[in-house]
């Protein structure tokens, strides 16, 4: 019997699908670790607010407060940017997602396309081993026919 026609295509469709599913996973770390920034920077922020309130208190000086409106605004920043690069992370997770679900579903038509090849291959054998067995018994009807005492 012929080996299965796609069997090389879908060699490559898996090894593709391999490296997609890692590039998948290298994007969900890069959203996880932009995730992880921001958490930092909550809490950085959370700690500085604590301690703007306390200095708040006690009163400051119009240079103090300009310095902590700018120290404010740069975190306010950072935190867009942040936010940026989550969203800009998430975008691409998703579009490496999706282009290896799209191979993967590929695969998986290639597969059920082998297993039915291969399950005609074994219809076939059994055929072909069914006849054999069906002309063996025939010749040996024959040639017990042609002996004279039987």
């Amino acid at each position: 019997m012929k080996p299965f026609a796609l069997a090389r295509v879908l060699q490559l469709a898996e090894r593709r699908s391999e490296t997609l599913a890692r590039t998948v996973k290298l994007a969900h770390g890069v959203w996880l670790r932009a995730r992880g920034r921001q958490v930092q920077l909550t809490t950085l922020r959370d700690a500085r607010i604590a301690q703007l309130a306390g200095e708040l208190r006690e009163g400051v000086s119009a240079a103090q407060l300009q310095e902590m409106n700018r120290l404010h605004h740069a975190q306010v920043a950072e935190m867009q940017a942040a936010q940026a690069a989550i969203d800009d992370a998430y975008r691409e997770w998703q579009a490496r997602l999706a282009d290896w679900m799209q191979v993967e579903q590929r695969v998986k038509a290639l597969r059920l396309l082998e297993q039915r090849y291969l399950a005609q291959v074994s219809v076939q054998q059994r055929r072909m081993e069914q006849r054999e067995h069906d002309e063996l018994v025939e010749l040996t009807h024959h040639l017990d026919a042609g002996r004279p005492g039987r």
